[in-house]
Order: structure tokens, then sequence, then C-alpha cells
């Protein structure tokens, strides 16, 4: 095991919105549990927030894995209505978008747990503020990064583009995972596709790949009983491991 498993934390991003990372982190919060680890999360920065449905936002989800569930506030700074980009949203409320006081916030949820996971907002190159993107968030928690993808046509260029750009930044990342945020089609050019893509991001990556997970009916229908479902994943199970023995 790891030296520094005891305040172990990874950035989750993605190639793109709508991949999973909420899910995929849900599931990893849950299996790192099982494992026995005290386990931390943030979600520093959420759009399209609906202050009347905060238990069914990712961050309140997330939230409710913890026990006991910290404040809301303490997990995401900032939580915005609009369903549009960070830097849009800060621009459209008068917030600025402080990584100071995100990696303040970090370091705190950090100390106070063994295991932590913060998920970011769309994928690497999201703008925040005029000056930074998610990225260079990464870059000021000093974390290493964690990249959900998809597994349909285009995906091989999405990741690998999304591996350059934080090697290129100093950033390590300890592996991607392969997801279907949404029902698929089984015709035999989908299958031939989805498998060839696959096969493709593990040949051409430098880095493990873990999956793919499958659609899952549950995460839709009922998200608690879908993600403790998902926890259970070899695939998940064997990240969660990945994650706790690779040194940061």
């Amino acid at each position: 095991m790891s030296t520094h498993s005891d305040h172990l934390a990874i950035f989750i991003t993605a190639t793109d919105t709508g991949v999973g990372k909420t899910t995929i982190t849900a599931a990893l919060v849950l299996g790192l549990k099982k494992k026995g680890y005290q386990v931390g999360v943030m979600k520093p920065i959420e759009t399209g927030f609906d202050l009347q449905q905060k238990e069914t936002s990712d961050t309140g989800r997330l939230q409710s894995l913890l026990s006991p569930p910290p404040d809301f506030a303490s997990i995401c700074l900032y939580a915005f209505p609009e369903p549009i980009a960070p830097l849009a949203c800060a621009r459209a409320t008068g917030i600025n978008i402080d990584l100071a006081r995100i990696a303040g916030t970090f370091h705190l949820i950090r100390q106070q747990h063994s295991v932590c996971l913060v998920e970011g907002a769309g994928g690497l190159f999201t703008p925040l503020s005029p000056t930074h993107t998610i990225r260079d968030l990464i870059m000021t928690l000093n974390l290493p990064a964690l990249v959900v993808g998809r597994t349909s046509l285009g995906s091989v260029n999405h990741l690998l583009l999304t591996l350059e750009a934080l090697r290129g930044a100093g950033i390590k990342t300890c592996g991607i995972v392969l997801n279907d945020p949404m029902p698929t089609t089984q015709t035999e050019s989908f299958i031939q596709q989805r498998t060839s893509t696959i096969r493709l991001i593990q040949e051409w990556s430098t880095v493990p790949v873990f999956g793919p997970l499958e659609f899952q009916k549950t995460v839709q229908r009922d998200w608690r009983t879908g993600v403790e479902n998902l926890a259970d994943h070899p695939e998940i199970r064997r990240l969660a491991k990945h994650i706790i023995e690779t040194e940061p």
C-alpha cells in the first residue's frame, strides 16, 4: 500500500460533460468505504443547480453517501443555477471562481479523511475564470487525475487529447474509466464500433484502462441502488484497489 494513503486524493475529470463523472465518483466512494477507508468528497463547482431539487443535484447525491453527511457548502463552493459553463455562470452572477479558496477547503477535507475524491466540471479546458481552466485547478490542488470517457465513436481522439493535455501540464494520470452513460443499441455495427474503440483506447493509452461499464438502468431509475450495484462491479473494485495502491 502507498505510504501516502493516509491522505490520498485524486481529481476525477472527463473528456467532456455528461460522461458519468458523478456516478463513477459515487461508486468509488462506496467501493472505498467498503474497504474501510474514511472518504471525503468535493464537487467544488456545479452548474445547472436547482435549489428546489438539492438532493438530486450532483453535490447532493455525493453528500448523501457520506456519514454523517457534511454541509453542502463544504463540498460545493460554487453552485450556479444556469446549465452553462462555469465562467459564463460566474459572469452572469457577478461571482469570481477563486482557485485558492477551493484549494483551502480541499486541504481541510483532505486532512480529515484517508481518501479524498474531487470531481471536476466538464472537461479539462472548461473555463473557470478569464485565465484559468479545470486543468489549472488540478495543477493548483497538485493532484493526479482519473479520466472518465465514453466508448462511442470519437472517444479515442477525445481520450488521447485529454491524456496529452494532462501530460503537457505535468499532471500524473492514474487511469481511464470507460463508461456508457446512456442506453445503447445492440446492432452489429454498434457492437463492432464499441469493441474497436475500446481496443484502440487500451492499445494507445499510456495509463491503465478500467471498464467498460455498461449502461445501468437502475442508476436512472433509483440512483442510490444503482451506484451501490456499480460499487460491486469488478472494474470499480479493481479501480479502487489501483487507486489505493498507486503512489500519488
